[in-house]
């Protein structure tokens, strides 16, 4: 079997579309046209092993056919059919003035039970993890913390916790709050306002600011 085959045979197996395959890797949907094709000679280490935590198979086996198809899973271990992966990534998002990422990388995935998604009304082709950096939304989020991101989520709703894309390229992860007055008020939830002052923005204002998504789910130390 050509590796061609071997792709084609993981993706179809994951009843994932080409679509949710090439989020997953961080592709184009012609990338993964090209893969299944045998037109593509080429794989990236990083996209082959997304291609594996996506689809379920050993990377080894995509790139070589090499060993078994899957591991061999313990009694007990989390199964593909009750959990997603979710692609982590190296990106911090600043709990602070703004944090820029020169170089993000893949790094692997966290695990979340599928149940848990769907009651959350939660798509796992929506969602990234990143890293919180900085003290400005304590309590709510500690540095290092890691955030649950859902990219389909951008519209702003008052309230509710955000990573945003400044102009400046910087990634921040602020808290967006509906003023009386009108516009919006880009909130840190720590109470020290010297340090972390509110931003009043006007509502057009708020359209050159990129939502990436809404945090929602955060997890970290005790």
């Amino acid at each position: 079997m050509e590796r061609h085959e071997r792709i084609a045979k993981a993706i179809a197996a994951s009843g994932k579309k080409k679509g949710e395959i090439a989020k997953a890797c961080g592709v184009a949907n012609s990338a993964v046209t090209q893969w299944i094709s045998g037109e593509s000679k080429s794989l990236r280490p990083e996209n082959l092993y997304a291609l594996a935590a996506a689809t379920g198979f050993r990377a080894e086996w995509l790139a070589i056919g090499a060993g078994l198809e899957h591991e061999e899973q313990e009694p007990g271990s989390p199964s593909e059919k009750d959990y997603a992966l979710i692609p982590q990534y190296t990106a911090k998002g600043s709990a602070g003035s703004g944090y820029h990422n020169d170089h993000v990388e893949l790094k692997g995935g966290l695990v979340f039970k599928r149940d848990w998604l769907k009651r959350m009304s939660l798509k796992e082709t929506n969602l990234s993890v990143i890293y919180a950096d900085g003290q400005s939304m304590e309590p709510t989020i500690a540095e290092g913390e890691v955030l649950l991101v859902d990219e389909a989520d951008t519209e702003p709703k008052s309230g509710k916790v955000y990573a945003l894309l400044r102009p400046n390229g910087e990634v921040s992860i602020k808290r967006l709050v509906q003023s009386f007055a009108g516009g919006w008020v880009i909130s840190s939830d720590n109470l020290d306002k010297r340090a972390y002052p509110d931003e009043p923005i006007s509502e057009d204002a708020i359209q050159q600011i990129g939502v990436i998504g809404r945090i929602v789910w955060r997890g970290g130390g005790m």
